[in-house]
Parts: C-alpha cells; sequence; structure tokens
C-alpha cells in the first residue's frame, strides 16, 4: 500500500510570497535522498499585482527552466482569487536524488510583486 501512495501525484511543496520583481530563482522542492520526482504540474496563485510583464520558469537545471519553459506565465493573474495551471513542457527532466527544483525569473515585473507557488508530481 505504500509504494502505491508513493507513485501518487500529490503536492509536493508550497513556497509563498515570491518575489517577482528580482532576477534570481527561488528554492521550491528537493528531491529527497535515495528518489527520483517527476513534476506533473505546478499552479501559480495569489499574485500581489497582474504579472504581465515578469518572465519565468521553472526547472531542475540552473536556468530553473527544464520543467516549465521560462515565459511571461502570469499574465491573467489579475487579482488574488486568480490562479493558473501550468503543465510540465514535453521532454521535461526528471529531479534525481536532492536536486533542488527552483523558479527562475529571468525578466522583472517592473514592480513590486510576489506570487504563490504549489508544486505537483510524485517521487520513486
Amino acid at each position: 500500500m505504500g509504494e502505491l501512495r508513493e507513485r501518487a501525484d500529490t503536492k509536493l511543496a508550497t513556497v509563498t510570497e515570491i518575489d517577482m520583481n528580482t532576477v534570481a530563482t527561488t528554492d521550491l522542492f528537493t528531491v529527497p535522498a535515495g528518489k527520483s520526482c517527476v513534476i506533473t504540474h505546478i499552479v501559480i496563485r495569489n499574485a500581489s499585482i497582474t504579472l504581465n510583464t515578469a518572465s519565468f520558469g521553472f526547472g531542475f537545471n540552473a536556468n530553473a527552466d527544464d520543467v516549465v519553459a521560462a515565459a511571461v506565465l502570469g499574465g491573467n493573474l489579475s487579482a488574488a482569487a486568480k490562479y493558473r495551471v501550468l503543465e510540465a513542457t514535453d521532454g521535461a527532466v526528471r529531479g534525481a536524488a536532492t536536486d533542488v527544483l527552483k523558479i527562475g525569473v529571468d525578466t522583472v515585473q517592473g514592480a513590486a510583486a510576489t506570487m504563490d507557488v504549489d508544486v505537483f508530481g510524485y517521487l520513486f
């Protein structure tokens, strides 16, 4: 039974108030030792302002873009009550033991801005 539960798609992490007005990466989830991880989707939500300029991606690589490619992904988040589900891109990279999934902001919003991120996937 534990093996079945381990492979279920589940929320792996929530990180709140990510700064979208600074070019930087923010750690979201570290793959546990002895495991691998498939990220199935990421939910972005609770944007403090409309994120129509900030370009960002998600990934395990240095550019944080090998799970969800960097782009202006939050343009429709015009209110804190709105959210967007970002599916992992075709050919997304799985995380190996101790790899760190990050969000990478490549282009800033141009004004103070934050958002929250929920990471979903499974370990094996």
